[in-house]
């Protein structure tokens, strides 16, 4: 381990500056001003307009020049560790580029004050340097900065690992820079005050851990300002900045404060990027939730410039505007006047609203499956609610079956509760017995359950009564062969995922926990489902090896018996899969040994034949680590790796076999080459492999066995094996699993999600790492953990009703902020792949600014919100960037087109081919929009006789006017008076157009 000099260096200058976070210089667009963009549709983290997920960054499309650029993910805090990096940047012209993503989150927000362990590593290394310690001060350091770290040993451990990283020297600029600051803020006596407050003790005394704490985070925010001055960026890009509002507030505090040393560092200009910088309508009473439109659109104004000359131009031409609105007169002029001011400051590209689009379809569906059990049910309720003096209207009736089993977080709840607490009040204990509850032993002999609200029926005859508790995956977009059921008729009915949205918060938990008991009963009836696919051994031997044959990834069967190859030999047609499974039949033949005089003994079983088919054997490191236990296994897999030495034992003395010896067994070995998992996930991987990418074979094996795993994972639970028995798919379950893949065509579906996980990274190159990165995201996706969501039982108010949640799930809910955050994660990564969750149920938590687009295109609106704006922002998170309508329209199209291109990835061959033919579409083409039998799916469930259709014409109306309060105090107001001059959509006055001018610049 290097040691650790004490003593700071004599900081210098870096010769040339860069361009940093993240690209290079432009023009100013004013005096004084930065630019924004508000660009409607990308979906992204931190970093600027990608189509990536949330929390991932990319910065791949600001690579402008042909010069190497470095690209970098990291914290104010820690630039010391890439500033070698940076330095070292070279251009053939101009100056080098650096692009350097942040998180606001961890790079601005001081709330968490002693930070990440390797930033505290940095700030000991530092400190260390500028004060020659030794002996008992560098022990009370160490202790002074440990935090969370478990002991100061092991935070000495980071400080050298860090040091090492540093190759033994740190910045000089950020070492300057933050001793500077440190020292001119009083932080360097501080923290020598402290050490001898500590003095030899053995810890952190008490009394001086919230001195600690507060310093730490002091120290964080030099280290992270000095972080800035080695930047000197040109140009800074902050996306999806609404969610960092605060940074643009001048008295947000510290966390303000440090982005604006970025924001106003030299002539640096700031890009904000967001497709919501601020909420576009807002009604009066939403003021006191925090969100005025009017406040939040001059707030944004005024950090993007301090003109006062043009701040007072854009007040008078919004009022003039608005007057020649109220007035029903002619507004073009003062609306191109707007439109030339603030194009000075602002952009707003918007995509074509939906329905003008060709892309919707509006589905109504009456929530007319009345019962009479459910208007008990609400004089019930209403009855209980006035005997515990609690607040009841029949919305709550509407919002959820069963409400009172789910009124949690719900002052009718705390009620009750309290009712029944202690001594039950007899009185609210008798009108309960007449309500419309859960039965828990019912649910415990898991028999049919009334889902007890009229919406949740008619959810129910679109989902669960029409078969999709059969199916594990969503069927193909461009299927290679026909499929076949379960999956073709649901793929003829135009199957997509469904995200429901309610303003109720008892309605997600109803809806995921009765409709995921109801899939699972349904699978429940058939079989014993105890079937796994376990490596069993027998006297410590390998039993029969099926389950491994057909999830070991084997390259050379992989290849020859590959489902889209055989589809681009016909691309004008889809072919029966029994054509397909002939002609890989007749491959293997092929192959076949001629040695007659061959004298190995017949391979007895079909594994047997895999495992020595040649070929088998990459040569992984890791092959049983790889393939190891399922998500639902608690203990490692048994016999694994005796199975994996065994199938090695075998590939070693691989050769192809005689052909008598094919004759029995040719059927399975084609069947595993076609449809096994491990082979599909092979498959699927290299199709997206490209010849610069440094993939070896080792890890892209390595890479499809952690994939065939959370596919094993998938048909080893116990429903799977239910579900399998009930469609009769072969008394032989590794049988039946290879045909229900061939059934849904696992193959194209995997191509086709992988394709879209890879797309969010394109900019990426892929090596072993990300190929497994790739692969493990998947996998976890397939493999994740159902839920449980418990109901409140009023007959045993201390004994909760447990429901299942996978089929559906929540999105959202009450619980711990960490835990409920990561289940969030877990549920979005779930539902944007092509298996379970089929439904996502969700109130605002999903509103806004998250991805569920991917395998689902259909809306479900429970209730019809107020806001205009809501009403759209639920829709925007399925009418996205190559979003499941997209795809299946683009495969429709171009099918033949598609599997005629040498491109491996037939994805990105049907994407160029749509590309090719959509210049009159649009610019939002194909990616956005592409016309086809697929749309985006708006279900509405009113009420019959209720006042739900009203509201939803209402809202409907305000869809087409609302904008013209942009920019407008009393929105509402204005509202109200538009109405009054338009009757329909196509009266409306233009939005102001904030389009980008290209070829010239606004005056």
């Amino acid at each position: 381990m290097p040691t650790r000099p004490a003593g700071s260096s004599s900081p210098t200058r870096p010769d040339s500056a860069r361009a940093s976070w993240p690209g290079a210089s432009s023009p100013r667009p004013c005096n004084g001003c930065r630019t924004t963009t508000a660009w409607n549709g990308w979906t992204s983290s931190t970093s600027a307009p990608t189509r990536t997920s949330p929390g991932r960054t990319s910065t791949g499309w600001l690579r402008v020049t042909a010069d190497k650029t470095v690209t970098l993910s990291s914290r104010l805090t820690l630039l010391a560790k890439h500033a070698h990096r940076l330095n070292a940047a070279t251009a053939t012209t101009g100056k080098p580029i650096n692009l350097i993503a942040f998180t606001p989150g961890t790079s601005f927000d001081q709330g968490w004050r002693t930070g990440a362990v390797e930033e505290r590593a940095l700030i000991f290394l530092l400190l260390e340097q500028a004060h020659s310690w030794g002996g008992w001060r560098t022990r009370a350091a160490l202790r002074a900065l440990q935090a969370t770290v478990a002991t100061p040993e092991k935070f000495e451990d980071q400080c050298n690992r860090l040091w090492e990283q540093l190759d033994g020297e740190i910045d000089p600029t950020i070492t300057e820079g933050f001793l500077r600051r440190a020292r001119h803020g009083g932080l360097l006596d501080e923290f020598d005050a402290l050490l001898d407050g500590i003095g030899r003790r053995p810890a952190l005394p008490d009394a001086l851990r919230e001195k600690a704490r507060k310093l730490t985070g002091a120290l964080r925010t030099a280290l992270a300002t000095a972080g800035v001055e080695v930047l000197d960026p040109d140009l800074v890009i902050l996306d999806e900045f609404q969610r960092f509002r605060e940074l643009l507030d001048p008295d947000g505090g510290d966390s303000a404060e440090l982005a604006r040393h970025l924001f106003d560092h030299r002539a640096a200009r700031v890009l904000l990027l967001s497709a919501t910088p601020y909420k576009p309508f807002t009604f009066a009473e939403e003021a006191g939730a925090g969100e005025d439109h009017y406040r939040d659109f001059r707030q944004v104004l005024r950090f993007l410039t301090d003109n006062e000359p043009w701040h007072t131009d854009v007040t008078k031409a919004l009022e003039a505007y608005r007057d020649a609105l109220v007035r029903g007169e002619p507004c073009g002029d003062l609306r191109d006047r707007l439109r030339a001011l603030l194009l000075q400051v602002m952009c707003r590209t918007e995509r074509p609203a939906l329905g003008q689009d060709g892309m919707l379809s509006e589905h109504l569906d009456l929530a007319d499956d009345l019962d009479t059990r459910d208007v008990r049910g609400y004089v019930a309720m209403r009855r209980v609610a006035d005997a515990v003096d609690a607040r009841m209207s029949i919305e709550y009736w509407k919002s959820a079956p069963y409400f009172l089993n789910f009124l949690d977080g719900y002052q009718l709840g705390d009620k009750v509760r309290k009712a029944l607490d202690g001594k039950p009040d007899p009185n609210v204990t008798a009108l309960l017995a007449t309500a419309q509850l859960l039965d828990a032993d019912t649910i415990d002999r898991r028999e049919p359950v009334d889902l007890g609200n009229g919406r949740l029926r008619r959810l129910a005859a679109d989902t669960v009564d029409r078969g999709w508790w059969r199916l594990l995956w969503l069927p193909p977009s461009l299927p290679y062969h026909t499929l076949d059921e379960p999956f073709a008729t649901a793929a003829a009915e135009g199957i997509t995922k469904r995200l429901l949205f309610s303003s109720w918060n008892a309605t997600p938990t109803a809806v995921a926990g009765l409709l995921s008991y109801e899939a699972e009963r349904r699978l429940g009836g058939h079989g014993e489902g105890h079937r796994h696919l376990d490596y069993r051994t027998e006297n410590n031997r390998p039993a029969a090896m099926s389950a491994l044959a057909i999830f070991w990834p084997h390259p050379a069967l992989a290849t020859l018996c590959d489902p889209l190859a055989l589809a681009r030999q016909r691309p004008d047609e889809t072919a029966p899969l029994a054509v397909f499974e002939r002609e890989v039949r007749e491959r293997l033949l092929a192959h076949a040994s001629t040695d007659t005089a061959a004298t190995e003994a017949t391979p007895a079983e079909p594994w047997e034949l895999v495992f020595r088919w040649p070929g088998a054997d990459p040569g992984p490191d890791d092959a049983a680590a790889a393939l190891g236990t399922s998500a639902d296994e608690d203990a490692t897999a048994t016999g694994l790796d005796r199975h994996v030495a065994r199938a090695r034992e075998l590939a070693s003395n691989a050769h192809y076999p005689a052909a008598d010896h094919l004759h029995n067994l040719l059927g399975s070995v084609a069947a595993i080459g076609m449809h096994g998992p491990g082979n599909i996930a092979w498959r699927a991987l290299f199709r997206l492999i490209h010849p610069d990418d440094a993939i070896t074979p080792a890890g892209h094996w390595h890479a499809a066995a952690v994939l065939a795993n959370g596919l094993r994972s998938l048909f080893n639970r116990p429903e799977s094996a239910q579900l399998l028995d009930s469609l009769s798919m072969g008394p032989v379950y590794w049988q039946a699993v290879l045909r229900y893949c061939a059934a849904g065509d696992l193959q194209a579906v995997l191509d086709e999600h992988l394709h879209t996980l890879r797309s969010g990274t394109a900019d990426t190159r892929l090596d072993d790492k990300n190929l497994y990165r790739l692969a493990d995201e998947a996998r976890q996706a397939i493999a994740s953990r159902p839920s449980t969501y418990e109901a409140f039982n009023p007959h045993r108010p201390a004994e909760r009703i447990k429901l299942p949640g996978r089929f559906a799930l929540r999105y959202g809910g009450r619980g711990e902020e960490q835990a409920q955050a990561d289940r969030k994660a877990v549920v979005r990564r779930a539902f944007n792949s092509p298996f379970w969750p089929f439904i996502v149920a969700t109130t605002s938590a999903g509103q806004e600014g998250i991805d569920f687009h991917q395998w689902c295109s259909a809306v479900v609106h429970w209730n019809t919100p107020a806001n205009p704006v809501d009403f759209e922002q639920r829709e925007g998170r399925v009418h996205r960037f190559g979003g499941h309508a997209v795809r299946r329209n683009i495969a429709a199209a171009h099918r033949a087109d598609a599997l005629r291109s040498p491109e491996p990835d037939v994805w990105k061959a049907l994407y160029d081919a749509a590309r090719a033919v959509s210049g009159e579409l649009g610019d939002f083409a194909p990616y956005w929009v592409f016309p086809g039998p697929a749309k985006i799916e708006r279900h509405v469930l009113p009420y019959p006789l209720s006042r739900d259709q009203a509201k939803l014409d209402r809202l409907k109306s305000d869809l087409a006017v609302y904008r013209l309060a942009f920019g407008q105090p009393r929105q509402e107001d204005l509202l109200n008076l538009l109405r009054r001059h338009t009757t329909d959509a196509a009266d409306a006055p233009e939005i102001i157009d904030l389009r980008p001018t290209l070829g010239r610049r606004p005056r």
